[in-house]
């Protein structure tokens, strides 16, 4: 399915045109009646010789009105050009036809109209020149079709030139996450809310879910029409009326899209690539207001231009823009920009960014991933958002892209098999980044053996602040470090591999005093606190030996050997099995001991299911 779009100077036939070979009129206001004249859009359709249907946008020529003809030709795949053979080549001819080679229209044909106000040798002049205005242009060579609609002379060649043009080729392919652009929207008695445009990225069914965003209103189809036939899928590339089930026609504005759930994140910041028309009056100065013309969508915001101050016309550059609303963008998508005062189409270019707000104060790093991203391609567009954040969600990858699903999931399968990122769980990370940190980190993981060598590793957070990165990108560092073979985690703590934590001589002096201590009378032993305030290399020592479980440390800093911590539980345990339950004070007498000991051992036991409480009782756990 194609749509088709006209463009041209006011008064130059466009919708005459139309009726001719559609038989349908487009303009369908009362005010175009009475005026003569198109304001908004028009909609037809036309059956072209080899029996396909085409699905026709008519747009208002009026200077006025351009905001509407922009809203018209966004979405189509081809282009009457409209020229007046009487009048040839006018103001308002040359605006849309920047408008639509900005908006990167492929194809399209020129339907000299008014032929039969001119001679022979005039309409060859006519064509000579219009010939030398599309000189460099995606029209030229393009069919100039001479007409009239007062004879009907030429309108059928019009639709032969353009079941010519029209190619397979050409054919909007399915991205799976479609999105419709809304130009019109009214009330059917019976039916409840319309809404019609064209169909860009994918295929819409009855009973989808689906969701108008920007405000998020989430409906379900009820209905679909298409060419008022109805039917029970639409196509990319089709002009479309969609019944919506539970919306209130009030709540639904033109300019919003109407999307599958979860597939577009509505953005009020949009970058990108623009280029200025060469014929522009003045320059465009940094932090200009303009309007921002996008879809059907009609929004101000300010520009800010990202490598200079003042942007020349014909000259392009990276930008980005701040709107006062939000807008249904995708990367890749076309936009035209206009003065606010006096009015004027300036410029236009792609959308090459929508999230950006990690980077929105580096205009340096942020004008050079649009240079990089004007390739347009999903290896790129992979890696150019690493280059905004370390770890980058999958998910944010597939939303607001013109890229297939499985062709983006193909894209990051490649960049992993060629070691240029890494996947981590639901995310990606650059292979770049990690590589940077890994010697680094590995010397600091080693120096800090060297300096404590009694110690089993060194935690993640203080690696993290020597390495200065987030803690948040932590775990993708660690999982790369440990990938490298050179790296552990070993009770949470990160070692070199073969690392062993060993005392120092003195250390172990001490260790030998401690274990003496501790045994010399178990119950009784001294606690952590006073053996610390005796020595404070006792600390050292203590979380050592814990480390490694050759002793046992309870609540309130209470020191056992290993082995004497066994040993007082089987005793405790043979107790328990002879006297069935007892009382912490009964179990205090058992092992000759003060509360001060046994409270902590109980807890102890508890956690480790030894034991179990029931009021005042302890008693052995059943298993």
């Amino acid at each position: 399915m194609f749509v088709i779009g006209t463009a041209g100077h006011i008064d130059h036939g466009k919708s005459s045109l139309v009726l001719k070979m559609t038989g349908i009129d487009p303009d369908r206001l009362p005010e175009e009646k009475e005026r003569g004249m198109t304001i908004d859009l028009g909609f037809a359709w036309a059956t072209l010789p080899s029996g396909r249907q085409v699905g026709i946008v008519d747009v208002p020529g009026h200077e006025r009105f351009v905001k509407n003809m922009v809203a018209g030709v966004g979405g189509i795949d081809a282009v009457i050009f409209v020229i007046a053979a009487d009048d040839g080549w006018m103001p308002q001819t040359e605006e849309h036809f920047q408008i639509i080679s900005l908006l990167d229209i492929k194809t399209g044909l020129v339907a000299l109209t008014k032929k039969d106000l001119v001679d022979s040798d005039y309409l060859q002049l006519q064509i000579e020149s219009i010939r030398e205005h599309l000189t460099g242009s995606f029209l030229e060579g393009c069919p100039i079709v001479p007409t009239s609609t007062l004879t009907g002379d030429g309108v059928d060649s019009v639709l032969s030139s353009l079941d010519s043009l029209l190619t397979v080729q050409m054919q909007r392919p399915d991205l799976g996450a479609a999105r419709l652009f809304i130009d019109r929207k009214f009330t059917i008695q019976g039916m409840g809310t319309v809404v019609t445009g064209t169909l860009l990225e994918g295929k819409l069914t009855l009973d989808q879910q689906v969701e108008i965003q920007p405000s998020g209103t989430k409906s379900r189809i009820r209905s679909l029409q298409t060419h008022k036939s109805k039917i029970n899928e639409a196509v990319p590339g089709s002009r479309v009326a969609i019944n919506l089930a539970g919306v209130d026609k009030s709540t639904i504005e033109r300019g919003e899209a109407v999307c599958l759930p979860g597939t577009v994140a509505p953005t009020q910041q949009v970058a990108g690539e623009l280029s200025l028309i060469a014929g522009t009056k003045s320059p465009l100065r940094n932090g200009s207001e303009v309007s921002f013309l996008l879809g059907t969508a009609d929004l101000i915001g300010r520009i800010y231009l990202l490598d200079r101050d003042i942007l020349k016309p014909g000259e392009r550059a990276p930008v980005r823009f701040k709107l006062k609303s939000e807008v249904a963008a995708k990367i890749g998508d076309r936009f035209i920009i206009r003065r606010i005062s006096p009015q004027e189409t300036i410029g236009g270019g792609r959308v090459l960014d929508t999230e950006f707000s990690a980077i929105s104060k580096n205009k340096g790093l942020l004008a050079e991933i649009l240079r990089k991203r004007t390739e347009f391609s999903p290896k790129v567009i992979v890696l150019t958002e690493l280059e905004k954040g370390v770890r980058v969600p999958v998910s944010r990858l597939l939303q607001n892209i013109l890229f297939e699903r499985s062709v983006m999931e193909q894209a990051i399968r490649i960049l992993a098999d060629q070691n240029e990122i890494t996947i981590a769980g639901d995310s990606i990370v650059s292979r770049k980044f990690l590589e940077k940190f890994a010697e680094p980190a590995l010397q600091i993981i080693s120096d800090e053996h060297d300096r404590r060598q009694w110690s089993e590793g060194l935690e993640p957070g203080i690696l993290a602040k020597k390495l200065k990165i987030g803690p948040e990108q932590m775990p993708v560092v660690i999982d790369y470090l440990v990938s490298t073979g050179k790296i552990a985690v070993d009770k949470g703590l990160l070692k070199i591999i073969g690392h062993q934590a060993q005392l120092n001589p003195d250390q172990m002096r001490l260790q030998g005093r401690l274990h003496a201590r501790l045994s010399a009378s178990p119950l009784s032993s001294p606690t952590r606190k006073e053996l610390v305030d005796e020595d404070p290399k006792y600390e050292v020592v203590i979380d050592f030996l814990r480390d490694k479980g050759d002793i046992v440390e309870l609540k309130g800093g209470i020191l056992f050997t290993r082995r004497d911590f066994e040993k007082i539980v089987e005793s405790l345990t043979e107790f328990l099995k002879i006297s069935r339950r007892a009382t912490a004070s009964d179990i205090k007498n058992h092992l000759k001991t003060s509360r001060k000991y046994v409270i902590p051992l109980l807890e102890k036991l508890d956690q480790m299911g030894v034991t179990r409480r029931d009021g005042d009782y302890r008693m052995l756990r059943i298993t």
